[in-house]
């Protein structure tokens, strides 16, 4: 019989939650910095050496450079080769501030007001977070919906597409966009769909920059902007063939995205779709399959529960679960037909009314 006793367990799940806020930061240097631009303009076969690099982005030396880039190395977001530098597939599509899918501008304004996450704790304790943070949320919303465009543009292409083949796209759809931000969603589903027409509803504040979107898209005549509380503002439709919610819930006290995927519901009407996009974080223990391992479940959900810790720093939400989207959409007559992920890390939902014709039935 072995009596030796057990190794004690190292520090180690510690120390990854404590660099991540050293690897965020080098992240987000490195885009102040323009080291991913920098490279980008260079051979990516060959990349810069220290010096080099230093001299693109107007550092004092590369000594300095050299532990910068080499922490990014480690974090799989550039390549190294001898002496020099060069940017990985996902720096080169996700971080060089010219790409069409780019996140730069997103990874500064993700994380919400940055005063949210020292009062977190008072948030969990309180229920809320201070009304400075949402003030501040309030201000950072115009810069931070602008930073999803990208992202979210091909997301919506994605779906489109999917609905064409589930027959649920009309040559002339009608589109009301619940959130519409930074116009991503309407201006890519107008693209497949040009003779459509989206009812673009956002605050007064944000509107402006789904109107700018449509315009440079050379789609703006299509589109019905409404300004206004998404709940209570009066709609030029009464009907419509699709209904967008993209990453709108989470964001909302329970009770307010219940009653606005009930209005969703309302406006898609029998035939219609409801096209929910967000992060569910896991199910309640009591919606789960019996036997599932809860911290498996948790560890799998990593990505869609920061996010929703994110909504509580800064936000009166505490994301949102599947179970809670078929509870809300069975309570007003509709039901989850499908979920999938056309993106990695896109959780899309499609709703429908439980009344459906059937050849409006895929």
């Amino acid at each position: 019989m072995n009596t030796a006793p057990a190794a004690p367990v190292g520090p180690a799940p510690v120390w990854d939650v404590i660099n991540g806020f050293t690897s965020y930061w080098a992240l987000s240097a490195a885009l102040d910095l323009g080291l991913f631009d920098a490279l980008a303009e260079e051979d990516t076969r060959t990349g810069l050496d220290s010096a080099r690099l230093a001299d693109a982005i107007g550092a004092a030396g590369p000594g300095p450079v050299t532990v910068l880039a080499e922490t990014l190395v480690a974090l799989g977001l550039l390549d190294a080769d001898a002496d020099r530098f060069r940017l990985t597939p996902v720096a080169e599509r996700y971080l060089v501030s010219a790409s069409p899918a780019s996140m730069a501008a997103l990874v500064r304004y993700s994380p919400g007001p940055p005063a949210a996450w020292p009062g977190l704790a008072e948030a969990v304790r309180s229920g809320a977070p201070d009304p400075a943070v949402t003030a501040g949320l309030t201000e950072l919303y115009p810069a931070l919906v602008r930073a999803t465009g990208p992202t979210q543009a091909g997301v919506a292409t994605a779906v489109s597409a999917e609905l064409e083949r589930r027959g649920w796209w009309p040559e002339r759809p009608t589109v009301v966009d619940l959130g519409c931000g930074s116009g991503a969603w309407l201006t890519a589903l107008l693209r497949t769909r040009p003779n459509g027409t989206v009812v673009a509803v956002d605050r007064p504040d944000v509107l402006p920059i789904a109107e700018r979107a449509a315009t440079d898209a050379g789609l703006r005549e299509r589109v019905i902007p409404v300004a206004g509380d998404y709940l209570d503002v009066v709609l030029p439709v009464a009907a419509a063939d699709v209904v967008v919610l993209a990453h709108v819930l989470r964001a909302e006290p329970a009770d307010r995205a219940r009653r606005l995927l009930a209005r969703a519901v309302r406006l898609a009407g029998a035939d219609g779709v409801v096209v929910v996009v967000d992060y569910p974080r896991p199910d309640p223990a009591d919606a789960r399959r019996d036997g599932e391992d809860r911290g498996a479940v948790c560890a799998a959900a990593r990505h869609e529960l920061l996010l929703s810790l994110t909504m509580l720093a800064s936000t009166a939400g505490l994301g949102v679960t599947d179970a809670d989207l078929r509870a809300w959409a069975g309570a007003a007559g509709a039901e989850l037909v499908d979920s999938f992920e056309p993106v990695p890390r896109q959780h899309v939902s499609l709703i429908r009314s439980r009344s459906r014709t059937p050849e409006a039935t895929s």
